[in-house]
């Protein structure tokens, strides 16, 4: 079987990940594993490394054992990949995991495939929703319930962001573009600090997202939806350039991503 295939045929194992998550939810103690001040990256749960775990064992007994393994967590079956592996192999075993700890339903599992150079496959359950996107060699598919987000009216004129300053780096025709639409970029927490930016994207309930230096675990899962979709995308991004920050890996650079 071809990656892709293969990844296709674990998918039953990356939705009992995600239900093993929820499962241990209430109750699941929680820790910093590192002191950067940002809750959304420092903290992670008895539940992540078990999810992690349980989905690399599965994983492992494939050819992708044979990839680069882009893990979020340090469990022990990350040794068992190719560091110079080809294909870049990335692993979120709870997205969101501050939302998760606080007993938060916006949390999803996550599991993505490129090549350096193009996006080939990406999985995102939530499994509050048993609510899947899932794109495989450019083909994007949804299924199951779409949560409610409640978000404000302002919400579908806002372009959400974790960090950085779109301002600064967009190009300036670009942004100007935008504010000739009334599109603001915001901040994700000041619509809500119960969700994420991948949740109200995929449901298109807000103008776009913009993500500065993301991180290699789920950073490029709004970008594999709007590429599927056909979206406007504006990209900075370099996939073979794989970067470390006390949080974590990252890829230098940005992208932008529009809902319309």
């Amino acid at each position: 079987m071809g990656l892709l295939e293969t990844l296709e045929s674990l998918e039953p194992v990356f939705i009992q990940a995600g239900q093993l998550a929820y499962k241990m939810q209430e109750g699941v103690r929680s820790y910093n594993k590192r002191e950067t001040g940002n809750p959304a990256g420092d903290i992670v749960t008895e539940a992540d490394l078990a999810a992690q775990e349980f989905l690399l064992k599965e994983i492992s007994k494939t050819e992708l054992v044979g990839c680069r393994l882009l893990a979020e967590e340090d469990t022990p079956s990350t040794q068992l990949f190719n560091p110079e592996g080809e294909y870049y192999l990335g692993i979120d075993p709870i997205d969101d995991t501050a939302i998760y700890a606080k007993g938060g339903q916006h949390f999803s599992t996550i599991v993505t495939l490129h090549d350096g150079k193009n996006l080939l496959y990406s999985f995102v359950y939530f499994p509050a929703w048993n609510w899947t996107h899932k794109v495989v060699d450019g083909s994007y598919s949804a299924a199951g319930e779409t949560p409610d987000f409640a978000l404000p009216s302002r919400a579908a004129q806002v372009v959400v962001y974790w960090s950085g300053n779109p301002e600064r780096n967009i190009p300036q025709e670009v942004l100007a573009s935008l504010q000739d639409k009334n599109i603001a970029f915001e901040l994700v927490t000041k619509l809500s600090t119960d969700f994420g930016s991948i949740g109200p994207f995929a449901a298109n309930e807000v103008a776009g997202v913009y993500h500065e230096n993301p991180n290699v675990y789920d950073g490029l899962t709004e970008l594999s939806i709007a590429s599927a979709r056909d979206q406007k995308i504006y990209s900075h991004l370099d996939l073979s350039d794989i970067k470390e920050r006390e949080s974590g890996l990252y890829y230098p650079g940005y992208y932008l991503a529009l809902c319309n």
